[in-house]
């Protein structure tokens, strides 16, 4: 199609060229004839013959004018045969002949930008002509970046092609307002919210202020009594332990599992494949196994698209399952719900240490009138 298309210009831009040639051929002919008839009105020196000069004159423009309006008949005629042939390329180029011939043409002006649309709906489907359509689009999408993206895949294959050269610089042009556009509001978004705060500290700053000035008028307070201070006591063995379960979950959170998929797994055969991996020992309760599986058995389905820390494999896992696991001193034992919680209970020891009392003794007055010696003998 495109090659037919190419024919069709070639010719046309053939013929269009001949009848450029009859024409300046014509015109030249017709400026000899004009120049003679001049010469031979400038030749009669009476003044009698300047009323015939004068209808000469007009005779002559009227000619012009006659021949002028049949030279753009015929060529809008040519140019029109040309755009209904789709030959838009050549009807373009005989359209803008007649508009430098007669510039107020308006019909003429209309037919070259109805060429101009023309042209541009039957770009060839070249890997140029393609990039350079669907780059249009995305500029007019205001999809910049993709824009450039197609105007320099079109150029890499036609570095001469001048219309992807232009709309690669209006792209980038575009592109570069708009990045400095988005830039711009989000620095205002930035001043916006730095002056709000700034003002909430000012507000903060004066109520303070405002507050001290309060609590001067204030009368003293009185002296808080001596509180109560209470204790933990954690066994040594208890910190121990607690030290060890930290560490295997700190270990638990840093062991990546590969990407795994299983469909209806036994959990056991879970549990066997995901030690194996990490080499974290993972015990399960036999009893409890049983009797959530005694009417029917449990599978689980999992699928990770990407390696995860075992923790987060192990938690989810579980979740959709009445399972549940507890991170020991050196392994993680998985069992029942309702035995998690019921392990979860801790027992704890607290000393309480009060405000220590000062005491003095008082010693009894003597009986009045009586000595130590009498008081000794009572």
């Amino acid at each position: 199609m495109s090659i037919t298309n190419e024919v069709k210009r070639t010719a046309g831009r053939f013929f269009v060229c001949i009848f450029l040639a009859f024409g300046l051929f014509f015109i030249i002919s017709l400026c000899n004839g004009f120049c003679a008839k001049v010469y031979a009105v400038g030749d009669s020196g009476s003044a009698g013959d300047s009323v015939e000069a004068r209808l000469i004159a007009q005779d002559l423009a009227k000619e012009k004018k006659a021949e002028h309006k049949s030279i753009v008949t015929d060529l809008f005629n040519q140019a029109k045969a040309e755009y209904d042939a789709k030959n838009f390329e050549t009807a373009q180029q005989i359209f803008e002949k007649i508009v430098q011939i007669d510039p107020k043409n308006k019909q003429a002006v209309h037919y070259v930008q109805l060429c101009k649309e023309g042209i541009v709906s039957t770009v060839p489907e070249t890997i140029t002509g393609s990039m350079v359509k669907r780059g249009k689009a995305n500029y007019v999408s205001k999809e910049y970046s993709a824009a450039i993206a197609d105007f320099e895949s079109a150029l890499a294959a036609n570095p001469n092609d001048q219309e992807a050269q232009a709309w690669l610089a209006k792209a980038q042009q575009a592109d570069g307002l708009s990045t400095r556009e988005k830039v711009t509001k989000e620095e205002r978004k930035y001043v916006v919210k730095d002056r709000h705060v700034t003002n909430e500290e000012k507000d903060t700053s004066e109520q303070k202020a405002l507050l001290d000035v309060d609590r001067g008028w204030l009368p003293p307070e009185k002296t808080s009594k001596e509180e109560m201070v209470i204790e933990e006591v954690i066994p040594e063995q208890e910190r121990l332990d607690a030290e060890a379960r930290k560490k295997l979950q700190e270990k638990m959170a840093s062991v990546i599992v590969p990407a795994i998929s299983v469909t209806d797994a036994d959990v056991q055969d879970l549990i066997r494949q995901l030690t194996e991996m990490t080499g974290v020992t993972i015990v399960i309760d036999e009893k409890s196994l049983a009797a959530l599986t005694k009417e029917q058995p449990m599978k689980i389905t999992i699928s990770t698209v990407s390696p995860m820390p075992l923790l987060d494999v192990l938690d989810i896992a579980f979740k959709t399952t009445q399972l549940a696991y507890k991170v020991e001193t050196n392994y993680v034992y998985v069992t029942s719900r309702a035995n998690r919680e019921k392990e979860d209970l801790v027992t704890r020891t607290y000393k309480l240490k009060y405000g220590q009392r000062s005491t003095h003794s008082i010693k009894p007055p003597m009986e009045f009138g009586a000595t130590s010696e009498t008081k000794e003998k009572k």
